[in-house]
């Protein structure tokens, strides 16, 4: 016979129940909230574009393109059509537009993301409208059929992100007791495997990004290095409270302002601004450039991933720190 719960229990069992509903709703509102705001209105904001023409032209360009849409372009002039196509090409700007007499061209790589290049070309449809000649656009990077709408990428992150936070913060639990270097050995073993495991699933099974398996690599272990270390360190630093640090660093903040599929150039101010200060943002944008554009513009966001490890262990050995210190004080 199992005896019926007396007032006390019952009373116990609400306080620890309305809390954790709390939690949960208060969780679910932030992430709606974030996740909606971040990607229901994408717009170009400060999108760098070449134009090919005279120095009077080019600010005749960027007056129109202010006019019609404030602050979502900023014009850099280059002298010919082969600077053009290679700063399109080498991610230095996301669209190129080439003014002649009669016909304008434009240049765009659709490896940027869809709508990002949709946006890009719109305007520069809109600029030969606007002087009355036809426009013919030549994709310089295109998408492969194995990455057809440039989602790879980004799920390659997602995939990457959860199982990383649990590793981080699971160590934390199960493996409390053991020293520190076996700790972090096993988190280091962790991202080194994790980035060829990424790139064998990604790469060789799947065959959606194939351009470069070693970069593809490197970026999946700097990312899974990332998370679970700061995940871990963060737990170790302040006991269960950093379980929800590192989601919102992570899940809440990290993730909606990488800008996935609209690239983060297309969010509001704030995301933008934090996009490449994050992980998943960082790892994104790494491996899009490993994968379309020849590695360019790839040390900060490498950077960002291994700073994010490097303060993962230093919280974590500070945690680590005043365990010790709280042990022998008890």
């Amino acid at each position: 016979m199992t005896a019926e719960a007396g007032p006390t229990t019952t009373r116990s069992a609400r306080a620890t129940l309305l809390p954790h509903l709390a939690g949960a709703l208060v969780v679910l509102f932030a992430m709606t909230a974030i996740y909606v705001e971040a990607f229901h209105a994408p717009s170009p904001r400060d999108v760098p574009i070449a134009v090919v023409a005279a120095p009077a032209n080019a600010a005749r360009i960027q007056l129109a393109l202010d006019r019609s849409d404030p602050g979502a372009f900023r014009v850099r002039r280059l002298a010919s059509d082969a600077q053009a196509r290679h700063a399109v090409a080498h991610a230095d700007v996301r669209a190129a537009l080439l003014r002649g007499a009669h016909a304008d061209r434009g240049y765009v790589a659709r490896a940027f993301g869809v709508s990002e290049t949709l946006a890009a070309t719109s305007a520069l449809q809109s600029l030969a409208a606007h002087a009355r000649v036809p426009l013919s656009i030549t994709d310089v990077v295109p998408l492969p059929a194995r990455d057809r709408f440039g989602l790879s990428s980004l799920f390659t992150v997602v995939g990457t992100l959860l199982p990383s936070l649990a590793f981080g913060i699971g160590l934390a639990f199960v493996a409390a007791r053991l020293a520190w270097r076996r700790r972090w050995s096993a988190i280091l073993l962790y991202g080194v495997l994790g980035g060829l495991a990424i790139a064998l699933s990604v790469d060789v099974l799947v065959g959606a990004l194939t351009a470069s398996f070693a970069g593809l690599a490197l970026i999946g272990c700097l990312l899974a290095l990332a998370v679970a270390s700061f995940a871990h360190g963060t737990v170790r630093l302040v006991g269960p409270p950093g379980i929800l640090i590192a989601l919102t660093v992570m899940m809440i903040l990290g993730l909606p302002s990488s800008g996935g599929a609209v690239t983060h150039e297309l969010q509001p101010g704030f995301y933008a601004a934090l996009s490449q200060w994050l992980p998943p943002g960082a790892a994104l944008t790494a491996i899009r450039n490993v994968q379309y554009f020849d590695w360019a513009g790839t040390l900060q966001p490498l950077l960002t991933l291994a700073g994010w490890a490097l303060l993962g262990l230093w919280l974590g050995l500070i945690g680590d720190r005043v365990r010790v210190r709280t042990v022998a004080g008890g």
